[in-house]
């Protein structure tokens, strides 16, 4: 009974290693995905440089845009291309705004840069349970008081 035991907690601690180490939402099923995720999986995917999951997550015109600009620049430099962009910011702040419906929404995205910072509306709509961003609007810079990694003194 003892070796059964060790074995099986053995197994679940490679388990959650094993899944911490690959980024694996084990409770994603359990729980229902929001437009923040859509938005999310985007950065993600713009982060990793991977082409095919950033495509996946648009839809619509917006989708077929981006598949064009994929084709016309290879998937090797469109992934370049992804890197040096998410490179740029420090950090990323999100809210939803708007739910006109329950399938569509706004989330206003707001991305922290040493210097600066930019918000950006992104619409998404919720498509066979996932959702998809179809608008992304232009950005607008925002003049910061106190520029990110300021010293703070007493």
């Amino acid at each position: 009974m003892k070796t059964a035991l060790t074995a099986a907690v053995l197994a679940l601690t490679l388990l959650a290693v094993l899944a911490r180490e690959k980024h694996w939402d084990l409770f994603k099923a359990a729980r229902a995905q929001t437009p923040e995720d859509g938005v999310y999986q985007m950065l993600d995917a713009a982060r990793a440089g991977d082409t095919k999951a950033y495509l996946d997550c648009f839809s619509g015109e917006m989708r077929a845009q981006l598949a064009q600009a994929i084709k016309e620049t290879s998937a090797t430099q469109f992934s370049k291309y992804l890197l040096a962009q998410n490179s740029a910011f420090t950090a990323v702040a999100l809210s939803v705004t708007e739910n006109p419906t329950p399938n569509d929404a706004r989330v206003r995205v707001e991305y922290v840069y040493a210097e600066r910072n930019e918000v950006q509306d992104i619409y998404l709509r919720k498509e066979q349970g996932k959702w998809t961003i179809f608008k992304v609007a232009g950005s607008e810079q925002i003049k910061t008081l106190i520029p990110f990694g300021t010293r703070v003194a007493e």
